[in-house]
Order: C-alpha cells, then sequence, then structure tokens
C-alpha cells in the first residue's frame, strides 16, 4: 500500500538586535555553523525539551552540498495501546526510563540558497520547534532563527496594499509556537480597528458588518495579514478584498500557494520491522525532490 508523505520548504532567516540602528534586524542566515558545532556534541546532548516531551538531532551529515539531518520526538510518557486484530489490547510495559517512543522527522538544508526541506510528521517535531532548536544552540541574546514558509510571489500579489480588505479568516495551529511577528500581528490586527468608526466582529474571523457598512470601508490590516502567509503555524489565511469601492468582493487565499511536495512510498521503502520509511529511503527521496524544485528555488519562490 502506497505512502503518501509532505515536505514543505522554508527560508531560513537571523533576526537579531541592532545595537547600532536599535532595532531588530532580519537576513538570511547559513546553518552550516550550528550544524559543526552539533556535529561535535556526543548525540545524548544534542537533546532539548517539547512540551513534556524530549527531541534529539540523532544524525548530521553533510553529503551532496546538502545538510542531512535525522531528528526524533521521544515520548516518555503517554504511550500508546497495542492492540491486536483479534480484539485484545496491551499495554507497552517493557521500556527502561531511559527509554521511549521516538517519532522521525528528516531534513535537508541547502547553504547555497538558505533553503530548508522538512518532511511534515503530525507526530513529530513541527519546523518551528527545529528553527527554535537552532535559535537555542546558537545560544546568542536577541538572536531568532525563523523559517519562513517559500511563496509562490502571485500568491502576495493578489494582495495590494491599496485593495479596500473587508474581512480575514485566520486559523493558527498552535499559537504558543506561533513567530514573534505573527503574535503581534495578531495583537495589531485588534488594536487597528480602535479608531474604526464601523462595528467589527473578531472570532478569529475579523469582518466588517455587511448591514451599513460604507462601500469605502476597509480593515487596516494588510501588513499583518500579509506576515500571516510566512509563518508555517498559520494554517488559514482567506481574505476578502475589493480592487476599489465598486468593485465586487474576491477571496484570496494566501496559504494555497506556498510551496510543498508530496512524495509516494511503497511497501518496499517500508521497514518490515518497525514499519515505518528508512530515514535513508527518505532523505534519497528529498534530494531527488529537491534537484527537481531547484530552478523553482532560485528563480520563481521566495
Amino acid at each position: 500500500m502506497a505512502k503518501s508523505v509532505r515536505f514543505d520548504y522554508f527560508k531560513v532567516y537571523l533576526m537579531q538586535f541592532n545595537e547600532e540602528t536599535d532595532r531588530m534586524e532580519e537576513g538570511l542566515c547559513d546553518l552550516s555553523n550550528a550544524l559543526i558545532k552539533a556535529q561535535g556534541m556526543k548525540t545524548s546532548n544534542r537533546v532539548f525539551g517539547i512540551g513534556n516531551d524530549l527531541a534529539r538531532l540523532q544524525e548530521i551529515s553533510f553529503n551532496n552540498n546538502k545538510w542531512e539531518m535525522h531528528f526524533l520526538r521521544i515520548r516518555k510518557d503517554n504511550f500508546p495501546i497495542r492492540a491486536h486484530d483479534n480484539g485484545s489490547i496491551d499495554f507497552f510495559t517493557d521500556l527502561s526510563e531511559e527509554e521511549g517512543f521516538g517519532e522521525e522527522v528528516s531534513a535537508i538544508f541547502d547553504p547555497s540558497n538558505f533553503v530548508i526541506m522538512v518532511r511534515r510528521n503530525i507526530h513529530s517535531l513541527s519546523p518551528q520547534v527545529i528553527s527554535n532548536y537552532f535559535t537555542n544552540l546558537l545560544n546568542t541574546i536577541g538572536l531568532t532563527v525563523l523559517f519562513k514558509p517559500m511563496i509562490h510571489p502571485g500568491s502576495l500579489a493578489l494582495l495590494q496594499k491599496d485593495h479596500l480588505i473587508r474581512s480575514a479568516e485566520v486559523a493558527v495551529a498552535d499559537v504558543k509556537s506561533a513567530s514573534p511577528r505573527t503574535k503581534r500581528a495578531l495583537g495589531s490586527i485588534v488594536e487597528s480597528t480602535e479608531d474604526m468608526n464601523e462595528t467589527v466582529n473578531i472570532v478569529f474571523k475579523i469582518g466588517l458588518e455587511q448591514k451599513g457598512s460604507r462601500k469605502s470601508s476597509k480593515l487596516p490590516i494588510y501588513e499583518e495579514i500579509a506576515t500571516f502567509a510566512q509563518d508555517d503555524n498559520i494554517k488559514r489565511a482567506i481574505v476578502k478584498v475589493k480592487a476599489d469601492e465598486d468593485a465586487k468582493v474576491e477571496t484570496i487565499d494566501l496559504i494555497k500557494n506556498r510551496l510543498v511536495d508530496y512524495e509516494q512510498f511503497s511497501e518496499d521503502d517500508i521497514d518490515k520491522k518497525s514499519r515505518t520509511i528508512r530515514h535513508t529511503t527518505v532523505i534519497s527521496r528529498m534530494h531527488q525532490a529537491y534537484r527537481k524544485r531547484l530552478n523553482d528555488i532560485n528563480n520563481i519562490y521566495k
């Protein structure tokens, strides 16, 4: 039975406070130094916390001018139940205190264009958690590593600054894990409506009351909405706009044009003992997919 696996692409950025300009500045980030540092550490020391669980950068290697990474999320409690086809259930009781269940995620980083490609696994680590690991690894006050989804330029071009934004629907997967910029944007959206002489609704849907609102009215949230498209924790960003006060309302989906690939893996790719796809198999397929996408990465997506 074939299995479909999702891979997401991100540009890696570094946000750091500049004392001379007295402001936060952002630029592209090469993770190579951080990965070289991690390579020099014992595997047991490449551990970090995530909620009640632990995670670990299990393997690091440099091949084909790319960094290959194998992360594990290690569950120490809330273990699943062993269920048999005959209807019986049992518990996993043969694990020591030093053991746990590991959920895998694979990634490759291309230092030539600051792009990281991450395998998505709902049971494992999110890209946000991985970027936080690099922030902690660099361990510099005021420095934050950010992974920004790569978005087709046509997606953001659909939303113009002079458009009349009538409503927006935003879904955040985990607001605690959202980027600092997203958290500020969420607060700014509410604050931006203070001076409006209109009734404004929000349920993380925000919109002008249709009845009685002026045709020229718009929500002053363009900058914040554009920010959401660059945060992987945002799962939905649907915006309704008008080009001008006499135009019809159009719906823009800012998320659907992110750079994402799906790869099919066959039964032959699945390890018979663990019943998971081998990390080496995943990495090999990631390199193939990445090569196919390289022109898009360098010339289209940003």
